[in-house]
This record gives structure tokens, C-alpha cells and sequence, in this order.
């Protein structure tokens, strides 16, 4: 399974730790991934898991079908942190394999940069980061690009008009987050499994060449992953790739949130069709995004990256993939990368604030109190904010307000600390999306996400979670 690391606490400019984090088995510090599984974990000496899964597939399609469908089923996991400011000693950790053989075939066509043969599968826990006091400094990203679609509102940094929003209790109007967030935040609709009645529901055609297109965000995504490397290695092999990209376009590797948006919550494949087809995805394994973890811009520390587990986890999304690690890639035809919008967020209404990209508008205030999935979803319906209708987000809407490149100086909670400026660093925030009967809460900590009892604890025993509203 997917270990993550956690954000960690850096006090004074030195690391410090504060502490030990309850039995998740997730590291605090980002100098040793933990394993939530009580297993795998990169660079760390203890009990050994093994990833599973060969890279054998055929690159076969079929021509010109549309798709679009969810399921329930699977388990999937991920790690938490206890505090994400001045993090906690870490718990269990292992040394994690994978088998990675691959012999891609068919028309997922060419790959290069070493991403055939084995390596360390790397397993990933989430990691602590909070008021980070040590220079700050833009993070190196590989290859990879914000999503484009029709929809999109890219530009030149400029946003489409309307009064940027403030913070919750009003002023100067929130500072522009461009630069190193540009590549952090969704440029399109964020996709919705069918089976939750969300908006944007998937919406896939199969376009019989070795390549699929999400109807939702206008990406083009590589169907069959058949190829494997390092972090640093993976660039090439998407751009070494002969599958057709539409102009404007560069097969690249995913940034965390292009990764995320074709993720269904809901199955343990974490996929749907038409990603399914000849034993997509492989079993077993993780999948790289071109994401660093943000703490990785300084070099004595832990140089990990955001991995997204579609080899049974249900999706869960870590920051602790080893970068020396050799693990699955699926490709993305992107754009360049462009400015993000200013305005990002313009204000809707008193105590709300409309996502220019997404389209969405959240209430700008948190209900930080635990709450059941079925409680949160309560308290959002009878909001009532400004008459209008709110709902509970699913979790890969909450992930659209993830800034997985903050200003390195305060990094968590990893989100506009401007207009959410309430949003708790280190807690779960409770989320629509389940896998069979378990919620999926994500942490503002980093942005990592889970879904059992053990990351979302009640004081009942009941996975509980603070609360963000929707509409």
C-alpha cells in the first residue's frame, strides 16, 4: 500500500521534533517516510513490503467509444500526520520493493529515460510541514503543465473581472498566488465520479489511438501504463512517447492535481473506464505526478514527491515517494504551463468566494468542530449562507484548493492562507466521497487524503472530520 510522509514542524530554522504521533504509523519529520500500513516505507529499516504487479500490458484499444461510469468497492489508504506543526517522532517505517518489470506493447509506442526493468517501489506517508523557518525559494518541478479544456482561463494571469476576494473578516484584497502555485491548481471543472450525482460527472472517449480524452478538463491522457522510471527520469519517457498529442500539446508527466482529476474515489482501481481495459491499471503499484514535495526544494532534506496509488488504494494521494524511486507513469498531452489567474478567487457574496477556474464557490469559513460524514453533510445543507444551497465537496473538490507549492516559510496548512484563512494545519476536513462504507477526509497539513478510521478519528470511534461547504 501507499505509505505518506507528513508535513513536519520547522521552528527557529532548525527541525524540531515535538513529540510522537499516535499509532498511524506516519512520519512527522521529513527525513523518514512512514508507512500507514505499518509496512513499506522508503529509506527506513523495519518490517519489508513488497509492491506487487508486473508492467506487462498490451497498448490495445478500442475506437471512437465514450465512456463514463463509477463504482463502489476496493479499500484504499493513506497516512496522517497527528500535529502538522512541530510534527511528531515517526513510527513504524520498512523498506519497500516493486517489480516494475514493464514490456509495454502496442500503441503506447516508444519510452526512453531507464523506464524499463525493476526498482525500489517507494512507499509514501504524509508529510508535516508548517512554518518552515528557513529561506524561501521556488521549488524545482519536472515536466509537467496545467490542465487546459475550454473552460479554461489561463491568460496571462489575469482573471476575468469581479472583486478579488479578502479575507473572512474583510480588508485589503488577498495577494496573488502566481509563481511556483501555478502549477498547484486545476485550470478546468474538477471531474466527479458518476456514481456520486456530482457535477461534473466523468465524461471519457476512447479515441482507439492509444490515448483518451477527458471531455471535463480537455486533458488527452495516455490509456495503457507501461512504462516505469524515476523521478527524474520520467520527463523522458513521456516525451520520448509516439502516441498523437493535439496541438499545443506535450506529452508530459502529470502534475499532482492533472493526476487527481481522473481518480475515482469510489474503487479500489481508483480508475474507470476506459483506463480499465488489459489489466489497467498495474496491481500493486504507484504512479508518479512531475509534483516535488515542496520541502524537497531544500537539499538536506528528504527529496520526495507526490505519488497517486492506483494498484488497489483507492486513490490515495502521498508526498513521500522516494524521487530515486522507480515507479509507474501515465502520461499527459498538456499545455505550457501559464500564469495562474489574478483574481483566483473573486468574492460571490458575503462569507463566499467563486473559484475563477473551477467554478466552484465555497463558503470562506471552516466549521473546525469533528463531524461525522453524515453531520458535516447535515450542517452544509442547512447552512444557508447568503439563501443559498450548499453541499458537502467530494474529496478531489477539496483537493482543487490544495497549493502543493506554498511560500516555503509557512507552508501548512497548504491552501490560500489569505482568503481560507481559518483552515486547521494539521486536521482532517471531512469530504462526500467513500470508499464502500469509509469516508475519504483530506489534510490541509500538505493535501494528503485518507479513508479509514484509524487517519479519521472520532470520539466515538467514527472516522470524524472539520468541515469546508460547496456549491
Amino acid at each position: 500500500m501507499v505509505p505518506q510522509r507528513h508535513l513536519f514542524g520547522l521552528a527557529l530554522g532548525a527541525l524540531t521534533l515535538m513529540g510522537a504521533v499516535a499509532s498511524n504509523g506516519c512520519s512527522s519529520t521529513p527525513d523518514s517516510p512512514s508507512n500507514g500500513f505499518g509496512g513499506a516505507s522508503s529509506g527506513s529499516s523495519g518490517g519489508a513490503s513488497s509492491g506487487s504487479g508486473s508492467g506487462t500490458s498490451t497498448g490495445t484499444t478500442s475506437g471512437g467509444s465514450t465512456s463514463s461510469s463509477g463504482s463502489s468497492s476496493g479499500a484504499g489508504s493513506n497516512s496522517s500526520s497527528g500535529g502538522g506543526v512541530d510534527g511528531g517522532a515517526p513510527s513504524s517505517s520498512g523498506t519497500a520493493s516493486s517489480s516494475g518489470g514493464n514490456t509495454g506493447s502496442g500503441t503506447s509506442s516508444s519510452s526512453s529515460g531507464g523506464a524499463v526493468g525493476t526498482g525500489t517501489g517507494s512507499s509514501s506517508g504524509g508529510k508535516g510541514t508548517a512554518d518552515a523557518g528557513v529561506s524561501d525559494s521556488g521549488a524545482a518541478h519536472d515536466a509537467g503543465s496545467s490542465g487546459a479544456s475550454s473552460s479554461s482561463s489561463s491568460g496571462a494571469g489575469t482573471g476575468t473581472g469581479g472583486t478579488p476576494a479578502t479575507g473572512p473578516d474583510g480588508g485589503a484584497a488577498c495577494p496573488s498566488l502566481a509563481g511556483p502555485a501555478d502549477k498547484a491548481y486545476p485550470r478546468w471543472p474538477m471531474p466527479n465520479p458518476p456514481v456520486s450525482k456530482l457535477p461534473n460527472p466523468f465524461s471519457y472517449t476512447d479515441n482507439g489511438n492509444g490515448t483518451v480524452t477527458d471531455h471535463v478538463t480537455g486533458l488527452v491522457w495516455q490509456k495503457v501504463v507501461s512504462g516505469s522510471a524515476t523521478f527524474a527520469a520520467a520527463p523522458a519517457y513521456c516525451s520520448g512517447l509516439t502516441l498523437p498529442a493535439p496541438a499545443g500539446t506535450t506529452w508530459q508527466v502529470p502534475t499532482r492535481i492533472q493526476l487527481l482529476s481522473i481518480v475515482d474515489y469510489t474503487t479500489g482501481a481508483a480508475v474507470d473506464a476506459p483506463f480499465l481495459a488489459n489489466g489497467q491499471p498495474p496491481g500493486g503499484m504507484f504512479t508518479w505526478t512531475s509534483t516535488p514535495w515542496v520541502v524537497s526544494q531544500i537539499a538536506t532534506k528528504a527529496q520526495d514527491a507526490w505519488m497517486v496509488n492506483f494498484g488497489g488504494g483507492g486513490g490515495l494521494t502521498s508526498n513521500a515517494a522516494a524521487q530515486t524511486a522507480t515507479e509507474w507513469i501515465r502520461c499527459v498531452a498538456a499545455p505550457p504551463v501559464t500564469p495562474l489567474p489574478y483574481p483566483h478567487y473573486l468574492e460571490a457574496g458575503p462569507g463566499e468566494v467563486r473559484d475563477v477556474e473551477t467554478g466552484l464557490i465555497w463558503a470562506q469559513a471552516s466549521n473546525n468542530t469533528l463531524m461525522t460524514q453524515t453531520a458535516a453533510a447535515a450542517y452544509c445543507a442547512g447552512l444557508g449562507l447568503n439563501g443559498e444551497t450548499w453541499r458537502l465537496p467530494s474529496v478531489n473538490e477539496l483537493a482543487t484548493l490544495v497549493d502543493d507549492n506554498p511560500n516555503i516559510n509557512k507552508v501548512s496548512p497548504a491552501i490560500d492562507q489569505c482568503v481560507f484563512a481559518d483552515t486547521s494545519p494539521n486536521t482532517y476536513y471531512m469530504s462526500s466521497s467513500a470508499q464502500g462504507t469509509m469516508p475519504w477526509g483530506l489534510n490541509y497539513e500538505d493535501g494528503f487524503d485518507f479513508d479509514t478510521q484509524p487517519q479519521l478519528p472520532g470520539p466515538t470511534g467514527t472516522p470524524e472530520g472539520f468541515v469546508k461547504c460547496v456549491r
